[in-house]
């Protein structure tokens, strides 16, 4: 399951779809079956292929910034203990969210 990147629409509906559509056809009304099979794979390639979720990627943002903000607020008022804490789980969160994203990045683009 994606977090950054998501599909429009369910893998195996979709898949079960096509192949029960190209069951379905009479072989011998396809003029040319290597056309017919390119353009169906390229149907079903482009409404599986992941497209980014900024709303997901904003929501991240908007925690590791409150995480910053938090840090940097505890520190300016002598809490130095939550402070450190803050820090740690923001440096932690965000190595998280880069990580997912590269992999996820990369995940996609096969």
């Amino acid at each position: 399951m994606g977090i950054f990147f998501t599909s429009r629409e369910p893998v195996l509906p979709t898949i079960t779809t096509a192949l029960r559509e190209a069951l379905m056809v009479d072989p011998k009304t396809v003029a040319d079956i290597e056309k017919d099979t390119s353009h169906r794979t390229i149907q079903v390639y482009q409404s599986l292929s992941p497209t980014f979720n900024a709303w997901r990627f904003g929501g991240a943002i908007v925690i590791a910034g409150a995480l910053l903000l938090g840090a940097i607020w505890t520190g300016q008022h002598n809490l130095a203990d939550i402070s450190k804490e803050l820090m740690n789980s923001f440096s932690g969160f965000s190595g998280a969210v880069l990580g997912l994203l590269g992999g996820e990045a990369q995940k996609s683009s096969t």
